[in-house]
């Protein structure tokens, strides 16, 4: 059982390094193949038997463990329909390799060069993972944020409310109804032109400067929390009755908000640099000339600027 687990657990790892580094599916599918193989029915008791070729038990952790490599394929497959292919495609995948090693494919120099590049592809992505990982731990993705967050220039943010009328008389008739006491987001659900903003008694969130209309904006300059205006906003969409609710300094977003993304960013810096020192430490004869790859289309026309 010991052997059953360590076997399992080795493949487990493999596949989750393949799944960013293998460029094939045939290699994924060595994979696969490889680890079912080390599956015997004796290693295999303890897992419930789902098929069984030529006396090998394929079973729900294999089934388990291949479910995420064929994840893309699978789709939103109802749960008894993806247990179903994924058991065909093991089952497909321990035929071909049986075939295979009858076959002798495996002294084949297409079979020995595949499994020496997926060797190295999987000796690389164990190694840089292990050197990553000592160089970025939570304290270092911690520094990141902080660092992050002390580069970040403050913003003030303005909470507005605001309503819509099509005319300046129905503004003024608003205003009176606001300076006799009525609930500012009560009118604006009941007057307000503005669909977008209505439903929600005219309440437009915080917006820092230029988020809003430059009239709406210039009108709550001279606000303070709880005061609206007196007179009504003209714009080219009507008149306007804004409120100011509150202000303050924009929030600095969380930990928990940027961590993946500076985890990932320092990563990859990681990676390049491990690279780096590697190529730069050994003696390498590259015999072709460097070219660039062409650069990403990104929808621009950029000659015709």
């Amino acid at each position: 059982m010991t052997m059953r687990h360590t076997t399992h657990g080795a493949c487990h790892a493999q596949m989750q390094l393949l799944r960013r580094l293998a460029p094939r599916s045939i290699l994924k599918a060595l994979l696969i193949a490889s680890c079912i193989s080390a599956a015997t029915p004796a290693a295999a008791q303890n897992d419930k038997v789902l098929a069984r070729v030529n006396g090998v038990d394929i079973t729900s952790a294999d089934v388990a463990f291949a479910t995420g490599m064929y994840a893309n394929r699978l789709g939103d497959m109802p749960e008894d329909a993806r247990l179903s292919a994924v058991v065909d495609e093991l089952i497909g995948l321990r035929l071909a390799a049986d075939a295979a090693k009858a076959a002798n494919v495996t002294n084949d120099e297409a079979y020995k060069r595949q499994m020496a590049f997926f060797e190295a592809q999987t000796l690389r992505s164990v190694f840089v993972a292990r050197e990553v990982a000592k160089r970025v731990d939570e304290e270092a993705v911690r520094k990141a944020y902080d660092d992050q967050i002390g580069r970040m220039p403050s913003a003030q943010e303005s909470r507005l409310r605001h309503m819509l009328l099509s005319t300046e008389a129905e503004a003024r008739d608003v205003i009176a109804e606001l300076d006799a006491g009525k609930d500012f987001a009560t009118l604006a659900g009941e007057r307000s032109k503005d669909e977008a903003s209505k439903a929600s008694g005219g309440d437009l969130g915080y917006l820092t400067p230029g988020q809003t209309m430059a009239e709406i904006e210039a009108a709550a300059v001279g606000l303070e929390p709880g005061q609206y205006t007196r007179e009504p906003v003209a714009s080219a969409f009507g008149f306007h009755i804004v409120k100011l609710e509150d202000r303050r300094t924009r929030p600095a977003p969380s930990f928990e908000a940027l961590s993946g993304q500076i985890r990932d960013s320092l990563e990859a810096a990681a990676t390049q640099s491990i690279m780096a020192d590697l190529r730069a430490a050994a003696t390498v004869e590259k015999l072709v000339p460097d070219v660039a790859p062409p650069a990403a289309d990104d929808g621009h026309d950029h000659g015709a600027e």
